[in-house]
């Protein structure tokens, strides 16, 4: 009976809530989609206080955020996730400040870092969390979620990012290959954000992987920054191609999609392309709505529970 008058009442609020904020956030039923769920799911979790032995380990999603609708595809990546791993808490957290900030001034509630959501969980007596990283590269932000880890009190157990072994990659090109193979006479350019961190070297990667396995009519650049990328417009016009597709290497199509990709300012990849005399065609689409990409993830979080579960069955001192 107390469970299920816990239930009621977070039906109530979650009502309340999807009513309240939909008159001034143009993006409300998707953030109440995905971002109102996860509070309910620590507040259920938080209330009923599972004992140590029968809680599973609680799995924490770290994405970069988005502002954008493509909140859609951070709710697709749940479901997959809620559905292999089923009996796990999962929680969401946004390692961009920038994000979590907008979020809170556009709806007013608030939007949890790694660190927040981890110190709640041990707060609840969690000895454990399983935290998995959703940016593409182990970069500045994933290097930054793990020095938020390091100063939890739980033992933090890291899914690591979408490309981190050569497997990955191998996955990756697995993903794409039904929108390359079926484009036989396009150029394919691979477009991700860029970095200035030292993991700029992985496009590299990324493009003679796909390139062993799709042939010279793959090309990857980037929104800013490293590797730079303000050659390949005209090295795909010299290649003799007429026509290229666009895929963002980004797990959604946020804000540097529509503006830096398809955008009208006079250095979007979409200008910059029919400059070139080039005709463009844009996959609407991030990595995260690509079937199979969740399958990633998914192995990334079967790595970091295993360790998880060896860790948990040492004898405690």
């Amino acid at each position: 009976m107390a469970t299920f008058s816990i239930f009621l009442t977070l039906s109530i609020h979650l009502s309340f809530y999807r009513t309240s904020c939909t008159g001034f956030f143009p993006n409300a039923e998707l953030y109440c989609q995905v971002i109102i769920p996860s509070r309910v799911v620590l507040l259920v979790f938080f209330t009923l206080k599972p004992s140590n032995q029968d809680m599973k380990t609680p799995l924490v999603l770290a994405a970069f955020g988005t502002t954008s609708q493509a909140f859609a595809t951070y709710q697709d990546i749940e479901q997959q996730v809620r559905t292999r791993f089923a009996g796990h808490p999962v929680f969401w957290a946004y390692t961009s400040r920038g994000v979590n900030r907008q979020l809170h001034e556009q709806t007013g509630k608030p939007s949890y870092s790694p660190l927040e959501v981890l110190q709640d969980l041990a707060n609840q007596g969690c000895r454990q969390a399983v935290i998995q990283s959703l940016h593409l590269l182990p970069g500045h932000e994933f290097h930054q979620l793990l020095t938020e880890c390091r100063k939890s009190a739980l033992s933090c157990h890291i899914g690591m990012p979408i490309l981190y072994t050569p497997l990955d990659y191998q996955q990756l090109a697995d993903c794409l290959a039904p929108s390359i193979l079926s484009r036989p006479d396009k150029a394919i350019l691979l477009i991700g954000h860029g970095t200035n961190h030292p993991i700029w070297v992985a496009y590299h990667a990324l493009e003679a992987v796909f390139r062993r396995r799709f042939g010279q009519r793959i090309f990857v650049g980037v929104v800013e920054k490293n590797p730079v990328s303000e050659t390949i417009p005209a090295e795909i016009a010299a290649a003799g191609f007429k026509q290229v597709c666009m895929i963002p290497v980004l797990l959604v199509a946020g804000m540097h999609y529509n503006r830096d990709v398809i955008g009208t300012g006079d250095n979007s990849w979409l200008l910059c392309l029919q400059r070139q005399g080039l005709e463009v065609e844009n996959i609407t689409h991030g990595l995260g709505r690509q079937p199979g990409l969740c399958e990633i993830i998914i192995d990334h979080i079967k790595e970091a529970l295993f360790r998880a579960d060896k860790h948990e069955s040492k004898p405690r001192e």
